[in-house]
């Protein structure tokens, strides 16, 4: 066998190919004629290892094209088209969901909850305005648009109803040309053999003798790893770097390729090679017993012919889509038999687990695509599935694969359609290793919910009957010796558990259930035959799982019980369905019946094991079951004895009695049929009474026992259950020593008279009670209402549904609550309320009720002011909680009602009315006498309605009044003495109990009048008001004692610290509050220059300390005191997303970009601590998380202190650092005469000038040193000397007007914490390591200083609030201590390092850029972090060595003025240079003189620059905009100056909604108009401008190839719109696809809200690495785009995702809102969402506020399931 790689294409030519193949198909041989063509081209194109893109070529050129051609014998596009032409409309949409997609389903119209229709047909069909369900397909389904059989009304949308014209009956394989169809024919069987014999090939070195090559094979091998559904990925990885030698990239890559398309080949080489990896691979994944990974070492030959099968796959597809009559006849030949009666698609469904994940799904598709898109060949191709269904899902039990990828899938497309191959289908199923997605079985959907079809299979071919067989089989292997199902613990198969698939397919084949017209003997017999094989079913489930009561026994397991759980939830819709159908016909009624009785009583117990012994009540004999649940086993699992009530509830609809002779059941002993059900119950009642270690929870009603038997034999049964009957007796209260038996008993008995209360009351279910559905609904919302006011998440949740999941809610919601709008807070909730008239029906003994939902509603409806204005209103009553009305019973359960007025009721109401009058009993309780009064008050409902219905049958009045049993005296004897009734509820129910008996005497017209009871009420009344004025009375005497007491105690404590208080009340006379600042006179405040208004006394400021409780004056040279920080980098502002800051070793931050790329923002809590004790706190939290870490199991994720992260210790806020709180800077300087020192503005940059030039020269001269610096400071007496005499003196002063004091020094303290948040400014703003000798950390200190000013500034012009007296108390404490940290900062610093700094800062706008800053240009800088760097550096310019630190710190005056000047002159120029204004439809308005001035200034900049206008603007529109576009650089110079001068705002600053430029100008003593800093400044100012505007690097910036230029104002930044519809999203978003995986869909596609960017999340073939982690695609994304902080929309789960650096996030609600103001995460509900602009905006806000840590931190550390979610690799 020879063959050599690569293999290089022979000659080709397509005509004599054709040529061949015509004449090969006319003889019969096509098949022979392609399989020669193919053995030579398919190793051509796919052995040779091309890429996927020259493969594609390759095929169509050599493999497909000329098939497509021998097809049509011409121009394949044009033969086809006009098949296509001659195709009838479509009624069907059948678009084929991809991975994603939305999908809608209409539940007022939908037959069922799987017909679905794509968002194209639903936007435009009826349904958008109904109630409607949206979710995301798992791919695979199709849309229903057009088939009738799939909705009850309007079955098209507007673009298919065009084409529901008549159809025609004609076959559309005859609209075929006669030779196309036998070319076409004979090239599907072709083509499908081919198909069918490679994907199912098991040999791995060879090929089928007509496509084997000629000759020796080269040892060309591939390992071949094959995916399941048991190995993690990191399994995969690790196993294939050890195996394969790769890099954990490469394995990444691979684990990826196996995960998505079912294998991956991972090594190539010879046999032996190859066979090494896949031995290791095997040995790797098999340790611990568990399955390997499957491996397999296969030819390149083999593989290649694979590859092209698969592409055969993907063409018929395509081919069969082309035409209506190419469809009909593939799915005819592919249906037909073919060797040995199997057709070829028999071939792949019975194949199904023999292929792999990608080779599964495409077959999947092309039958969805074929035979399922047609109506004919669907019904043929439903009795295939069903022939061999259990073989499929046999085999599918045993796969490690996913359901959706299993063939069984598509039982939902089939089972509404009947089939044969079911078996065998099963059988595969259950033995595959893959999931069910993959699985033929999966296909099972599309079958089984098409109505005509599941009816077919059900009547014909016995569906039920063949999918229950297939899983009793499996039920064969867990069944023990006593025929009981019977689960393991820890069990290590999973075939069972994926059998258990197979329930889903009985629910789909009942969906469609018929109506009374439909039934005929063939499908009752059919149907009957299903039910017989699933109550067989239900028999091995009836009475498993027993449990027994462990007395002296430490159980140290507990038994295994999720098991039996499970199968019993995964059949409760099932057991509805088929009750549905049976209620449908009275003869399949009754014969279910009769095998459902049947079965049950084959359950019973053995009679050897049954015992009987008489009990007498009353006079009344019952010979009773024998039977100790506390000693025996019991089991809550009865599904007969719930399928037997069911039953027995159709009935009354279909006119059948219970002793009627269809039914025969004389001979059945009731007693027999309640006992499980009621041991259930008692078992219940003995956990309530401590008996047992183990609650259930499950109840099963007794009503129909109850109404069948005598009422007298049915209680005596109930009380020999309950071990009561000793309890009934009279002498039980004779004391016997064994009180804790008697504490048992009486719980018991509670519980037994609440199940009398359930069986007597509970009527709303139909069947029993007269009422509806709606009004079941109804009263199960009233009664969840009652608890609390509840979201409508929170109300379905308790409602039961339907089979289509359906709770009826909105049907009846707006009838009973009133709906409360959500508040615009994050995650509120809109909140249902119940009216107040609907409060009557609150019944305390609810059966759904849990015990702590009966106290929570007990106590709501109490505290409920609605309810309690309702009650006094129309019951007169304060506190009564009477019984509602019941509603009728239907005939069948009337005898239900006598349970209320039989001798042993009566007798029981007696004897414990009796013991309540008594004086000391012990086997009574509060709690019997509230369930008695409730029964009574029952017995009063119910003999109002016979009186009024003149019914004498019920005459409970009569029996109640007996001499012997009189319960009216012993009522009235308790309303007159209640001193065993501690409880008012009880006793207002006792009273409203007594108005009852007398009103309902009265009706039946007995002499007794109301005037007795009257009077004993009102007695009674005035008894109990009196002892409460008298308690009240008691307790204001003691009241008044203790507060005279404590008041003599603080006097006392006064008068021996009264020099204490003396003082303290002096210093509170003379010291002001903490910022209080006056001012000296009324004058408009000025902040700057020679008229700044002058601070008055300000006053030492307080804090207290959080840790040690001491309160301290703030002062620069005690203890420093510090508030706990945040600082993190910040993109928020950005304006250019593309530029952020990664590599932060190589960043200059002097000059802040203008775009503001990536800057520090810091924000603080606000809480207060001395340094030293929050060192001390660090510490200890350092040591205590280095000391627990090795034995811990987890880190605290919510902080890292490794990051210097700490929770603040008050406020659990997120914090990395602490601000220094520095005092006020007016009172760290004496007040001096630097107000008689003026210089004129252009003088002031004469000498500035001078002054950097000076060093720039210095430096240059010792550039040749080795750590020379750019410059190097010159010495104010050499600047001083180059300038006139006057302005020397002037200039000289601006350095001196501080006096000095050697005493003024910063505290140790203080100058440490001053130099630990310039260091954290440094470290955590870049990204570096701490180095407090670098010289950027001044610089980083006062960039965050600027950018939290910018960001202030920008949320309060967004929230429209003033700038002055609007921020929170923690933003303003921040905000003032930041600024004057700021100030004082440069004063800790090496000086030098700082007057560098300021010649550097100076020199960008004074100098040359030849000898400044070549590459930069004024549009480049953001002027208002140069401002904060000018202002903060300028006065240490020229100070020498000696001076006081605390004597050159900003203080508002000349420097800080002109410099203000300078710079904001600077930034008019930026605005003018950039602000193109239009004149067009600009209004002629009158200009002054200062309009036209600033136009001339605004020309003459721009043709500085060289900057052409088309227009010319009108004066107005440039002041205008000149004003507008400043305005926030003023209001931030504002909030600078304000802080550092502390002089007061002025008031209209304060307001909101006012114009704020001239008030702002004023405060910073700016020159009005604006044209006047251009005028008259000097010449110096011109030449400034000038140098500005005809800098070269500033017209590059305008060229067309340059970077985005700024405009002004910044715009605020907001979070990506978001279309208003949530399926417009998902829609859109759908068609994303991951952008490493060759356009494979993502599977969590995420959208960045910053920037709109979607990005594939959560997925290995996306993670990157990240300074050495490997991080998703999101965290990286976070970096790139928020500076290692993102906010993220994950758009299928419907949740808002938050990051902060690598390891931390939270989700948080969406702003997508239901109609009832909820959000739906998973979309699990699937209302209609749509976006709620206040989430929304809530979300903005949080972003905009720079509040994400804060908001993942307090998440992580309330939320524990948070902790363990890799958020790196989202």
């Amino acid at each position: 066998m020879a063959l050599k790689l690569p293999l290089q294409a022979p000659e080709f030519c397509q005509n004599t190919l054709l040529k061949e193949w015509n004449l090969q198909c006319r003889s019969g041989n096509l098949l022979s004629a392609l399989q020669k063509h193919w053995k030579t081209f398919a190793l051509v194109v796919f052995a040779n290892n091309y890429e996927s893109s020259k493969e594609d070529r390759l095929a169509e050129k050599f493999l497909l094209r000329p098939m497509e051609h021998f097809l049509c014998n011409g121009d394949p596009e044009t033969i086809l088209k006009s098949l296509k032409e001659k195709d009838q409309p479509s009624q069907l949409c059948g678009k084929v969901f991809k991975n994603g997609e939305p999908t809608y389903s209409c539940r007022d119209c939908a037959n069922d909850n799987t017909c679905v229709l794509c968002i194209d047909c639903f936007q435009k069909s009826a349904h958008k305005k109904h109630r409607y369900k949206m979710s995301t397909s798992g791919g695979g389904g199709y849309c229903d648009c057009g088939d009738v059989e799939a909705w009850k009304s309007d079955p098209y949308c507007e673009i298919h109803d065009a084409k529901t014209k008549p159809m025609s009956d004609q076959n559309p394989i005859e609209v075929l040309p006669e030779d196309l169809t036998d070319r076409a024919s004979a090239l599907f069987m072709a083509t499908l053999h081919y198909v069918v014999q490679m994907l199912t090939w098991e040999q791995c070195d060879c090929l089928p003798s007509e496509i084997q090559p000629e000759g020796e094979l080269d040892d060309s091998y591939i390992t071949m790893l094959f995916n399941d559904e048991l190995h993690t990925y990191e399994q995969v990885i690790n196993t294939l770097q050890r195996a394969v030698e790769c890099t954990q990239e490469e394995a990444v890559e691979h684990a990826t390729i196996v995960d998505r398309e079912g294998r991956s080949s991972v090594r190539d080489g010879t046999f032996s090679y190859c066979e090494k990896a896949r031995h290791i691979i095997e040995h790797s994944t098999s340790r611990h017993g568990s399955k390997p990974l499957k491996v397999q070492i296969m030819h390149t030959i083999v593989v290649a012919h694979q590859k092209f099968a698969l592409k055969l796959v993907t063409w018929l597809q395509d081919i069969i889509g082309k035409s209506d009559g190419l469809r009909r006849l593939f799915c005819t030949l592919s249906t037909q038999p073919y060797e040995n009666g199997e057709s070829l698609i028999e071939k792949l469904i019975l194949s199904d687990t023999q292929m792999w994940k990608n080779a599964r799904m495409l077959v999947h598709q092309m039958m969805m695509s074929g035979v399922l898109m047609d109506q004919e060949c669907k019904k043929q191709f439903s009795i295939i599935f069903t022939k061999h269904y259990p073989s499929l899902i046999k085999d599918y039990a045993t796969d490690d694969h996913d359901f959706e990828v299993s063939v069984a899938s598509l039982s939902v497309q089939i089972f509404t359609v009947c089939s044969l191959h079911y078996e065998a289908i099963t059988r595969e199923f259950v033995s595959d290793d893959h999931n069910r997605p993959v699985s033929i079985t999966s296909l099972s959907v599309q079958i089984f919910t098409v109505p005509s079809v599941a009816k077919m299979l059900v009547t014909d071919h016995d569906l039920l009957d063949v999918i229950i067989t297939t899983f009793l089989g499996f039920c064969e292997e867990k069944k023990n010796n006593d025929g009981k199902l019977s689960f393991e613990r820890n069990e290590r198969s999973t075939s069972f558990k994926r059998a258990c698939y197979v329930l889903y397919d009985v629910k789909y084949a009942l969906i469609c259930r018929p109506s009374p017209d439909e039934w005929s003997d063939k499908l009752r017999h059919s149907f009957l035959k299903g039910f017989k094989s699933f109550l067989k079913m239900l028999k091995m489930m009836q009475g498993m799982d027993g449990v027994m009561r462990q007395l002296g026994v430490h159980l140290e397991y507990e038994p295994e019980w999720e098991g039996a759980f499970n199968l019993q939830l995964k059949q409760d819709d099932v057991i509805t369905e088929f009750l549905e159908w049976c209620g449908t016909d009275r003869k399949v009624l009754i014969e279910a019946f009769k095998l459902t009785l049947e079965f049950l009583l084959k359950c019973k117990d053995k009679p050897a094991t049954v015992k009987r012994e008489d009990k007498t009540v009353c006079g009344h004999k019952v010979r009773c079951l024998k039977y100790d649940v506390s000693t025996q086993p019991v089991s809550i699992h009865l599904p007969l004895s719930r399928i037997l009530a069911g039953l027995f509830l159709h009935f009354g609809k279909l006119g059948i009695a219970w002793n009627s002779p269809e039914v025969n059941i004389e001979h059945l002993d009731m007693a027999e049929i309640i006992e499980p059900p009621l041991r259930v119950q008692v078992m219940v009642a003995q956990t309530q009474a401590g008996m047992w270690r183990r609650r259930n929870g499950y109840s099963l009603l007794n009503q129909i026992g109850a109404s069948i038997m005598d009422n007298n034999e049915f209680l005596i049964h109930l009380l020999n259950k309950y071990n009561l009957l000793s309890w009934v007796r009279k002498d039980y209260d004779t004391p016997s020593g064994q009180e804790d038996m008697v504490r048992q008993t009486v719980t018991l008995a509670e519980e037994f008279l609440t199940l009398l209360i359930t069986i007597i009351s509970e009527r709303y279910v139909l069947g029993i009670g007269t009422m509806d559905e709606q009004d079941i609904t109804k009263r199960e919302i009233i009664h969840q209402l009652c608890i609390a006011p509840m979201s409508y998440s929170e109300l379905t949740k308790g409602l039961p549904v339907n089979s289509n999941h359906e709770t009826g809610i909105e049907e009846v919601i707006n009838d009973v609550a009133v709906s409360k709008k959500p508040s615009t807070t994050m995650g509120g909730k809109g909140i249902f309320e119940l009216k107040p008239e609907f409060y009557k029906e609150y019944d305390r003994f609810f059966l759904h009720y849990s015990r702590t939902e009966q106290s929570k509603g007990y106590y709501y409806f109490l505290q409920s002011e609605e309810a309690q204005m309702k009650r006094k209103k129309d019951a007169k009553e304060d506190h009564a909680l009477p019984p509602p009305v019941p509603p009728k019973v239907t005939p069948m359960f009337e005898p239900l009602v006598g349970l209320l007025q039989c001798d042993i009721m009566v007798h029981i109401m007696h004897l414990i009315l009796q013991r309540t009058v008594a004086v000391r009993s012990r086997s009574w309780s509060e709690a019997q006498v509230d369930r008695v009064l409730h029964l009574i008050g029952l017995a009063l409902h119910e003999q109002r309605r016979a009186t009024l219905e003149g019914n004498h049958n019920f005459d409970f009045l009569a029996r109640a009044l007996k001499d012997d049993r009189n319960i009216l005296t012993l009522l009235e004897s308790l309303v007159a003495d209640h001193r065993n009734i501690s409880h008012d509820s009880t006793d207002n129910l006792l009273t409203w109990v007594v108005k009852q008996f007398m009103e309902i005497r009265q009706m039946t017209n007995s002499n007794v009048t109301a005037s007795a009871l009257d009077e004993l009420s009102a007695s009674t009344r005035q008894e109990i008001e009196l002892a409460k004025r008298q308690k009240a009375e008691i307790a204001a005497k003691r009241r008044e004692k203790i507060m005279a007491k404590i008041s003599k105690m603080q006097k006392n404590f006064i008068q021996d610290n009264a020099d204490l208080f003396e003082s303290t009340d002096a210093e509170l006379a003379k010291t002001p509050s903490d910022m209080d600042v006056s001012i000296s006179d009324s004058r408009f405040p000025v902040a700057l220059g020679r008229n700044q208004t002058s601070v008055g006394y300000v006053g030492c400021q307080h804090a207290t300390c959080i840790l040690c409780q001491e309160e301290q004056d703030v002062r620069h040279n005690s203890r420093a005191m510090v508030l706990a920080a945040y600082i993190q980098r910040s993109t928020v502002l950005s304006q250019n997303r593309s530029k952020v800051v990664l590599n932060g070793d190589k960043y200059d931050p002097t000059f802040m970009s203008a775009d503001l790329n990536t800057d520090v923002h810091t924000s603080s809590c606000g809480h207060v601590m001395h340094a030293d004790c929050w060192q001390r706190f660090f510490d200890a939290l350092l040591a205590k998380e280095r000391r627990g870490r090795p034995f811990r199991f987890r880190p605290s994720l919510s902080y890292n202190v490794d990051n210097s992260e700490f929770l603040c210790p008050l406020c659990e806020c997120i914090s990395n650092t602490v601000i220094p709180i520095v005092p006020v800077l007016s009172s760290l300087c004496k007040e001096s005469d630097q107000k008689s020192i003026y210089i004129t503005f252009n003088d002031w940059i004469d000498g500035l000038q001078k002054t950097v030039q000076h060093s720039i020269e210095k430096a240059k001269e010792n550039e040749d040193q080795e750590d020379s610096l750019l410059f190097k400071p010159c010495p104010l007496p050499v600047v001083t000397r180059m300038l006139a005499e006057s302005v020397a003196r002037n200039f000289q002063l601006l350095w001196d007007y501080v006096s000095e004091d050697g005493s003024e020094q910063f505290s140790d303290s203080m100058k440490d914490m001053i130099k630990k948040f310039a260091s954290d400014s440094y470290s955590f703003g870049l990204g570096v390591e701490p180095d407090e000798t670098n010289p950027r950390v001044p610089i980083m200190a006062w960039n965050t200083c600027a950018f939290t000013i910018q960001s202030i500034e920008q949320i309060l012009r967004h929230d429209q609030k003033p700038l002055f007296g609007s921020l929170s108390s923690r933003q303003s404490d921040c905000m003032g201590s930041l600024v004057r940290f700021a100030a004082v900062c440069g004063q800790v610093m090496n000086s030098d390092l700082v007057k560098q700094h300021c010649l550097k800062v100076l020199s960008f706008l004074i100098m040359d850029s030849t000898q400044a800053n070549e590459n930069m240009c004024i549009l480049d800088v953001d002027l208002f972090h140069y401002l904060t760097l000018l202002t903060m550096t300028l006065p240490s310019l020229h100070v020498e060595g000696q001076r006081s630190p605390l004597s050159i710190i900003p203080t508002g005056g000349i420097n800080n003025h002109h410099a203000l000047e300078l710079v904001f002159t600077a930034h008019l120029v930026q605005i003018m240079l950039v602000c193109d204004i239009s004149s067009h439809c600009a209004m002629e308005v009158e200009t002054d003189s200062d309009d036209q001035k600033m136009l001339e200034i605004y020309t003459n900049v721009r043709q500085l620059a060289g900057i052409q206008s088309q227009t010319s603007p009108q004066p107005w529109q440039v002041t205008q905009m000149v004003k507008e576009a400043c305005l926030p650089f003023l209001r931030c110079a504002a909030i600078l100056y304000h802080h550092i001068t502390s002089i007061p705002v002025p008031n209209i600053l304060q307001e909101a909604g006012c114009d704020q430029f001239e008030p702002i100008c004023r405060y910073l003593a700016i020159s009005s108009p604006l044209s006047s800093l251009f005028e008259t400044q000097g010449d110096i100012i011109q030449t400034l401008v000038m140098r500005w505007c005809s800098n070269s690097t500033l017209r590059d910036r305008f060229s067309a190839s340059s970077d985005k230029i700024i405009t002004y104002p910044l715009p605020i930044n907001r979070l990506v719109p978001l279309p208003e519809d949530y399926s417009e999203l998902i829609n859109r978003d759908s068609t994303f696809t991951c952008p490493k995986s060759n356009g494979d869909d993502t599977r969590a596609p995420t959208m960045c809200l910053v920037c709109g960017q979607m990005l594939c999340s959560q997925s290995y073939c996306c993670q990157t690495e990240l300074d050495g982690v490997k991080v998703g695609a999101a965290t990286e994304h976070s970096y790139k785009c928020g500076a290692g902080v993102g906010i993220f929309l994950r758009v299928r789960e419907c949740q808002v995702l938050l990051l902060t650096g690598k390891t931390k996030g939270c989700f948080v609600p969406p702003p997508y809102l239901d109609s009832y103001g909820e959000t739906d995460q998973g979309l699990r509900r699937g209302n209609p969402l749509h976006l709620c602009p206040d989430s929304y905006k809530n979300l903005q806000k949080l972003w905009f506020n720079h509040s994400l840590p804060e908001t993942i931190s307090h998440s992580l550390e309330t939320n524990t399931n948070l902790l363990t979610f890799d958020w790196q690799h989202l």
